[in-house]
């Protein structure tokens, strides 16, 4: 039966020998350390491990072959199979039961916890010992973690920077063995992922106790001062580059030789056409003379926040607001590494920036190459009926994946993320011998660490959500999550799939993605070389708002037909918008009105009112009246209209109002100075 399937996995991963010999005990500190050391997943693992998820999967999923593959049932509620890998206890006279999440039966650590909400309660167990480590609220356990272990005794420890999103990264070392339980109602949320990495049975690990985070404190407060940095890469390299690349040229724009590593290397493509440019400018290295390259992908893409220039700060890669995209993971070679850059786009362009490099010790069998594949997928049909697994990454060899980032074009017509979503699929990886994936997830947004196809732009260490053009989930939307903490090795092959489930029919879509791993030489995987035609464009469809799902009855106007002449009104052209233009308000002073009025048919009722307006970085802030009342939107008489870098759009929402019978008059009035800008797209109407 599937629920035992993780118990299996256990028994052939901890009763076959490891390839290497165990080294030096494995403590929390250790797995601290870890976090942070980019350097150390250049080599293969010195103790032998494999990760592993359990998750809130739907039970229905049972085998490709079978139906019920594509079952999304996974922890909202009421599913037909319990989301666990036991019943312990068939629920009492008021619903309440008890789960199993895991049991595992050698050394290991839970490195990964992720909700997107859970009821009930939790039970952790170490090494067999009949007290918890932890008992009690579940939510508290996954989004609490450290506080919810700790003995109350750690002093000033900082660990508010370990959860990102809705995920939590910190170890919980044992020794022997760690088992997970879960007693609630089936019919409520319990929505969960807990990655483990788990060890083969002679390694010696330090299993975690009362007094740990204490003990640690120094090491866990100096990882979260490095997390909570939020400084721009240094623009200073040992190693400068400084060369023009003509159009459909290519070009060398870096090489080393020696026995050494790339620490870090930064580009800026200097261009008009940034975004056209930077998919349509190939990057690749070479490392030791290699025939095809280790890393190939759009220059723009690579750097994982994509098509354009997206401005964020994680732990390996930084995009600045000065558009020097920046790498800080290591890229050791035995001989040479060779950079080069191939435009294919129409313009002359100039590559600056540059590399440090470092001495490294290049150790036959264990060193390994860095690498990145880059894959598109156009003209795809998204559905909630045809779903589809979408292939990531393919390997026969030995390595670890460190990461990945996926670049979505999602055409939808509909305006809210209950429509629009794109990411109802789950990733699936199998791992060597697996028959079934050792990673089945809940969804793309859980996988990348968020949750309830969250619209928000975010930026954490190991994940974030750059681009997402709105409103809701739609246009373009770029996301990345790093596994450093929760590396992913495989010893013999790999395979990578996430599935495209959307909420409607979307014609046009674009799936973009790339995986970052490294790997022992003689690899082989599922490269091909990109072709120019999967660069050739950068669409922008026309789109008009459609009524669907979370915005059904409601009819929309567009804002440059709804408001009434004013000087400070004007239509712009922009990609983002509907129908390909705004309604922009360059307000003159504080205090100033424009005025909007609409018939109603029908008789007085209560409804609300939705605006769906630009973010701009000179945005500026609005309030509204409807018939002479103030109007609250999203809980605040001002709507605040500014973002850090790049247009959006979003949806906002009047509380409850009255309507009356005939003529009903809005009005918007600026709160900001004269210089702040308001993009007024449509509006949102409902006659009851």
């Amino acid at each position: 039966m599937v629920i035992f399937r993780k118990a299996f996995i256990f028994l052939l991963i901890c009763g076959c020998a490891s390839p290497f010999n165990s080294k030096d005990r494995i403590t929390m500190g250790s797995l601290l350390e870890e976090m942070i050391d980019l350097n150390r997943l250049t080599c293969l693992p010195d103790h032998n491990y494999h990760t592993i998820q359990f998750s809130s999967y739907d039970r229905n999923s049972v085998s490709p072959s079978k139906p019920g593959w594509f079952s999304n049932s996974d922890g909202f509620g009421n599913e037909t199979r319990p989301g666990f890998e036991k019943v312990l206890q068939e629920p009492d006279s008021e619903g309440t039961g008890r789960y199993l999440i895991c049991d595992i039966k050698c050394p290991g650590a839970i490195v990964r916890l992720w909700t997107a909400g859970i009821n009930g309660k939790i039970k952790l167990f170490l090494d067999g010992s009949s007290n918890p480590v932890f008992d009690g609220e579940a939510k508290e356990f996954f989004w609490n973690t450290l506080k919810s272990i700790s003995d109350m005794g750690t002093g000033n420890v900082n660990t508010k920077q370990f959860r990102q999103y809705d995920a939590v990264y910190f170890p919980i070392p044992f020794s022997r063995s760690c088992r997970i339980e879960w007693t609630g109602n089936l019919k409520e949320i319990h929505f969960y992922h807990v990655t483990v990495r788990v060890y083969e049975p002679a390694q010696d690990v330090a299993t975690f106790k009362a007094g740990d985070l204490a003990a640690y404190s120094g090491q866990i407060n100096e990882i979260s001062k490095q997390f909570s940095k939020d400084d721009k890469p240094s623009t200073t390299f040992s190693q400068k580059i400084n060369i023009p690349v003509p159009h459909a040229s290519k070009r060398t724009v870096y090489t080393a030789e020696g026995t050494q590593a790339i620490e870090k290397f930064g580009l800026k493509i200097r261009c008009l056409k940034q975004e056209e440019v930077l998919r349509k400018c190939i990057l690749s290295i070479y490392f030791d003379s290699a025939s095809i390259p280790q890393v190939q992908a759009p220059a723009g893409d690579f750097f994982g926040a994509a098509p354009g220039l997206y401005p964020y700060n994680s732990l390996p890669f930084a995009v600045q607001p000065d558009s020097l995209m920046v790498c800080r993971f290591h890229m050791p070679f035995k001989e040479n590494a060779r950079i080069e850059i191939e435009n294919f786009s129409d313009e002359d362009i100039l590559v600056s920036g540059g590399a440090d490099l470092s001495g490294y010790d290049w150790k036959e069998g264990e060193s390994m190459y860095f690498q990145a594949r880059w894959k598109i997928s156009q003209g795809l049909t998204a559905s909630d009926r045809e779903i589809t697994d979408i292939p990531y990454f393919m390997a026969s060899g030995k390595g670890r994946i460190v990461g990945t980032a996926a670049y979505i074009y999602n055409p939808s017509p509909a305006v809210t993320s209950w429509g629009n979503w794109w990411g109802e699929g789950d990733e699936k990886i199998y791992i060597d011998g697996d028959v079934f994936p050792s990673f089945f997830g809940t969804g793309t947004e859980d996988y990348f660490n968020y949750s309830w196809s969250s619209e928000s732009l975010f930026a954490f260490p190991y994940c974030g959500q750059p681009r997402n053009d709105g409103p809701g989930n739609r246009g373009y939307v770029s996301n990345y999550r790093w596994h450093i903490l929760d590396d992913i090795p495989f010893y013999d092959h790999i395979s990578f799939f996430m599935e495209l489930f959307h909420h409607g029919e979307v014609m046009d879509f674009t799936y973009g993605r790339i995986v970052y791993f490294y790997s022992l030489p003689g690899l082989v995987d599922d490269y091909q070389k990109i072709s120019e035609h999967a660069i050739a464009g950068i669409p922008y469809l026309n789109w008009e708002p459609r009524s669907y799902l979370g915005s059904s009855g409601f009819t929309f106007i567009a804002a440059e037909n709804a408001f009434e002449r004013h000087a400070s009104l004007g239509s712009e052209k922009g990609k983002l918008w509907a129908g390909g233009s705004i309604l922009m308000w360059k307000p003159q002073s504080e205090g100033e009105r424009i005025i909007c009025r609409f018939q109603r048919t029908t008789d007085s009722a209560k409804s609300n009112i939705g605006l769906t307006l630009a973010h701009l970085p000179d945005g500026g802030k609005m309030a509204a009246y409807l018939n002479g009342q103030s109007l609250k939107f999203d809980g605040s008489e001002v709507i605040l209209l500014d973002i850090l870098h790049n247009p959006v759009l979003r949806n906002h929402f009047s509380e409850t109002v009255l309507f009356k019978k005939g003529m009903n008059e809005l009005i918007l009035e600026n709160r900001g100075s004269w210089k702040g800008r308001i993009g007024l797209d449509f509006i949102w109407l409902k006659e009851e």
